[in-house]
């Protein structure tokens, strides 16, 4: 496996961890009584933020070309430039 498929694995593998806890928050299992409605928050914004960085990552991956290690629409412009 090459390092690019590792940092796919490790960055999926965050951000659905970070979908998971605001699961769990939300909930309710390990949080303490009392406030539940600021835990019911947090737990929501964990899973939003879970689902954005997911979203934002995969549509940054797209622009992104991995053997040149620069990104697709900047070089696209300079061939637009050049003509």
């Amino acid at each position: 496996m090459t390092t690019n498929m590792y940092l796919n694995i490790i960055n999926y593998t965050v951000r659905i961890a970070i979908i998971i806890i605001g699961i769990i928050i939300l909930s309710g299992k390990i949080t303490p009584k009392g406030n539940e409605e600021l835990y019911q928050i947090m737990g929501v914004i964990f899973i939003l933020f879970g689902i954005y960085r997911i979203v934002l990552y995969k549509m940054k991956s797209k622009q992104y070309d991995f053997r040149t290690k620069s990104m697709i629409e900047k070089d696209k412009e300079a061939e637009k430039n050049e003509i």
